[in-house]
């Protein structure tokens, strides 16, 4: 059962939250987040800490999110506790960033949180390890995890669940079970909302919540959800053991290549035993994907086992994996590159200058050649969307610091599968725009593009000239310039690749 002095000992005991600690609150409006405030409300005098809420509208449920933001709100103003509420459009991050809308909301949650703890860690002046993240996982989240990780092909890793602490974040009630929860609610006469999608079955973890675990519970063990956590407790002890003995590896056998990706030495990954070879392979791919703030959560068990393979067959040979991975058998290393290999590519990609301007003309805007005006806040805001960046910013950035932002988000590159561009007619995938404008199959991939993710920006053709004028130059229709634009961002090709035709 729920209590507040067993709460306190959990916390206590796995350090969850210090003297004089910050807390920023993850609160939907759901019963168990609700539960994670009112027990915490209860706590704070006796912990000397200052509570603050973080509510999350993902753009889905229309009305529906409406009430939930606004009963968070209420009940903050209720309890006293200082309220941030952050509008995204799930939809569309998910589309633009490749991933499903559970993960994307995953990522703007997580992301809004971290702007916060930080706001807050700068205004009052206090070390950022005085911040924490509180969110309100149960243990029917930690065995719906576990479950999910098992069926999609997990290793240790998997089975340890959700973890009671990962740096800042923290997880209070990971000890109690939701009807633990909801049973502490309803005693204490304590009104929570419900999240309707919760109820369907369209992802993947409300089938496991609404369809297999009440069959495991009546079936198999009434005690099922409290087995799967007893079982996440050994597999986090055996993880931390395979993990600390893999970063232990890596610190000596892993080497960043600059923006090239990581190599690993081949050779010494396999003198050792399967188990460890797997989590190292992992470690690598975690340090890959964290420069791009990209989790590991879609790399399953299969994927490391084919890296394996790899490092143990023939010279040469490449692998590819989600999120644009690419691992190559180098004799003596692996190589983890994301992204298009240099190796593989053409080198020497031509020098980008960009700029930002207010004062401007419609007539003066350019046409073909080495320069192109775009509506800088257009581009601006979607490279934010694509970054997961906070749509609520609150303090203003330079504007040498947003070019400085542009230019490290905007990727110089070739042209690869699945990069599209806005037309008048609506998105067309670069392939298709090749085909429709009989562009030959021989100079396609002499084309540069500046791209967002896969959005392209801008596409033209290399090494331009008056006698050779196949190719595209096309920029997309998101980001012409207009009568309402304010600023412009003009974009400039330096250098010999690109000449300005006469």
């Amino acid at each position: 059962m729920l209590n507040i002095d067993i709460l306190s000992r959990f916390i206590e005991n796995n350090k969850l939250i210090e003297k004089e600690d910050r807390v920023v609150l993850g609160v939907s409006g759901g019963a168990d987040s609700v539960c994670l405030l009112h027990t915490l409300c209860k706590l704070q005098k006796a912990l000397e800490i200052r509570l603050f809420v973080v509510h999350i509208n993902h753009g889905i449920r229309g009305k529906e999110a409406s009430r939930d933001e606004n009963y968070v709100k209420e009940l903050c103003k209720k309890l006293g506790v200082e309220f941030f509420s952050f509008h995204y459009n799930i939809p569309k991050m998910a589309a633009m960033l490749k991933i499903s809308e559970e993960e994307a909301g995953r990522k703007a949650r997580y992301e809004a949180f971290e702007n916060i703890a930080t706001d807050i860690s700068k205004t009052e002046g206090i070390d950022i390890s005085k911040l924490k993240i509180a969110v309100a996982h149960n243990k029917n989240d930690n065995a719906e995890t576990m479950l999910h990780n098992l069926s999609r092909g997990s290793g240790i890793s998997g089975l340890k669940g959700i973890s009671v602490k990962n740096g800042r974040i923290i997880r209070p009630l990971l000890i109690f079970t939701r009807a633990e929860i909801e049973e502490y609610l309803n005693e204490n006469k304590i009104e929570y909302m419900t999240d309707s999608t919760n109820l369907e079955n369209e992802y993947t973890r409300n089938v496991l919540r609404n369809e297999v675990f009440p069959i495991l519970t009546k079936y198999v063990n009434s005690n099922v959800v409290n087995n799967f956590y007893k079982t996440s407790t050994v597999a986090a002890e055996a993880d931390e053991y395979f993990e600390d003995s893999a970063k232990k590896f890596c610190e000596q056998n892993l080497k960043a290549e600059g923006n090239k990706g990581y190599t690993l030495k081949r050779i010494e990954l396999i003198k050792h035993p399967h188990i460890l070879g797997t989590y190292i392979i992992r470690y690598a791919l975690k340090e890959l994907l964290r420069e791009k703030k990209l989790g590991i959560k879609d790399i399953g068990m299969v994927h490391i086992e084919d890296v394996w393979q790899l490092a143990h067959g023939e010279n040469g040979k490449k692998l590819d994996l989600k999120y644009d991975i690419k691992v190559y058998n180098d004799y003596k290393y692996l190589r983890f590159v994301q992204g298009e290999d240099e190796k593989e590519s053409k080198s020497g990609f031509p020098e980008i200058r960009y700029s930002v301007f207010s004062d401007f003309s419609m007539k003066d805007i350019p046409g073909d050649g080495n320069i192109k005006w775009l509506d800088f806040d257009k581009v601006l805001r979607d490279i934010v969307k694509y970054t997961g960046e906070s749509l609520c910013i609150n303090s203003v950035v330079s504007k040498d610091n947003n070019l400085k932002f542009i230019e490290k988000n905007i990727a110089v590159r070739v042209y690869m599968s699945g990069d599209f561009i806005q037309i008048k007619s609506g998105k067309k995938a670069i392939k298709k725009l090749f085909t429709d404008e009989k562009i030959p199959a021989s100079i396609r991939k002499e084309h540069i593009v500046l791209a967002i993710g896969s959005c392209v920006v801008w596409i033209f053709k290399e090494n331009k000239s008056p006698d050779d004028t196949l190719g595209l130059d096309r920029i997309s229709e998101l980001y012409k310039v207009d009568l309402y634009t304010n600023k412009v961002l003009k974009i400039e090709v330096l250098g010999d690749k690109y000449e300005r035709e006469s």
